[in-house]
């Protein structure tokens, strides 16, 4: 009987062994990925941080910041082209589970808020969230000419602080997936190259982040209003990061922005900027950051728009195409063939092709010339109908250039 007993005891234990063995094998190969499991790490408190290595991170590749991506905008209901791109590149590239706007507006609208909306899953993501724009921080009033650029600081910071996640920028553009740096406390641009700032376009920071307490805690008693970035790169590595520079990942010059970037995306056209996890676009510091232009008609400083923008043959265009559904609506015309569909790059600049290239050969023979309405310019774009058009130099007749191609909006 005891010989029984021990027998059924041993057959027990095996099988035991067996299912535990069986559940490890499926939690690490198929049911359970690793980089999916939050609550393998804790952390309620920034004290709970306090030894963490920012160098290595989780090191298992968990991760610990969530898939939520965050953008400010104060009085801006109405959606720039260079915002949707970047809108569309976090969509595409990030693919997270949220996007935050957080704004005073009640709405958005516009043309470009429409292109967002239509996208598929767009409208399963964003959500709009109703923030006050600030006019103080810790009783010091904002400086008048700065006030929504440093309430936009103060902000970006406070914001993570609630939810954690992936601020950007409105022209903040990502490359590919930050999903590697989810696995650190906090990641900014901080660069060998730039040590004594750092930038605050795209950051991935969990909600309880040691840093991020640090930095909003820089400004009480020494907010500068007089200059427009010291409070949000110059003095957070003066008094905390020179200091303490484990408290955060430090992000190369890949991770968003470097010296010579206005350069590389707007006067070259070398695929560089494919090597990039994110990219700050500087939309409103062409003047300051491009010394010449891209050609006679492609010029700086410029507002781009999805017509426009097929002029400049640089990385910023391939990018744009990357990502913005370009499409034509031609008026239907009994004698005309008509499409409503998606274009392709080469359908694009075929269609686009001898506007462009005429219009650059009138502009080198002499920058005083007009033509006149035409039709059924060449078989390849013959459903066109190419706008009458007007070109004076420097004048602002100039600006008639840049109606859309075709007879409506696309």
């Amino acid at each position: 009987m005891s010989h029984l007993k021990n027998m059924w005891v041993f057959w027990v234990l095996a099988l035991s062994c067996v299912a535990i063995l069986y559940t490890l094998l499926m939690y690490h190969s198929v049911g359970f990925p690793k980089h999916h499991i939050y609550n393998r790490y804790v952390f309620d408190s920034p004290d709970d941080f306090e030894g963490f290595d920012n160098v290595s991170g989780t090191g298992d590749g968990c991760y610990i910041v969530p898939n939520i991506i965050h953008f400010v905008r104060f009085d801006q209901p109405k959606f720039l082209f260079t915002d949707a791109v970047c809108v569309l590149a976090a969509l595409k590239n990030q693919k997270p589970e949220k996007i935050y706007f957080h704004t005073n507006s009640e709405k958005f609208e516009g043309r470009y808020w429409d292109v967002i909306m239509s996208t598929p899953g767009a409208k399963d993501v964003i959500e709009l969230k109703n923030t006050a724009i600030p006019d103080n921080i810790f009783g010091q009033s904002f400086n008048t000419g700065f006030w929504k650029w440093h309430a936009s600081d103060i902000t970006r910071l406070k914001i993570l602080m609630r939810y954690g996640g992936i601020y950007l920028d409105n022209d903040a553009y990502i490359v590919k997936s930050l999903n590697k740096f989810r696995a650190y406390e906090m990641t900014v641009s901080w660069q060998d190259a730039l040590p004594t700032q750092i930038n605050n376009q795209v950051i991935v920071a969990h909600k309880n982040a040691r840093f991020l307490r640090e930095w909003l805690w820089t400004y009480k008693g020494h907010y500068i209003s007089t200059i427009w970035y010291y409070n949000a790169g110059i003095r957070p590595v003066e008094e905390v990061l020179s200091k303490r520079p484990e408290l955060v990942h430090r992000g190369s010059r890949r991770f968003s922005e470097y010296p010579g970037v206005g350069a590389m995306l707007y006067l070259d056209h070398s695929g560089k900027w494919r090597n990039h996890y994110a990219i700050h676009l500087y939309v409103n510091h062409m003047s300051s950051l491009l010394w010449r232009n891209w050609s006679t008609i492609a010029t700086y400083p410029i507002v781009f728009n999805e017509t426009n923008v097929h002029l400049y043959d640089v990385n910023f265009r391939d990018m744009v195409y990357d990502v913005f559904p370009f499409k034509a609506t031609i008026p239907q015309d009994a004698n005309l063939e008509y499409d409503n569909r998606d274009l392709t790059r080469a359908e694009i600049q075929s269609r686009l092709k001898w506007k462009y290239s005429y219009l650059e050969l009138k502009a080198r023979i002499s920058s005083h010339y007009s033509t006149e309405r035409t039709h059924s310019i060449s078989s390849t774009i013959k459903a066109e109908k190419v706008e009458k058009m007007t070109f004076y130099g420097n004048s602002t007749s100039r600006e008639d250039f840049y109606k859309p191609v075709f007879s409506s909006t696309w």
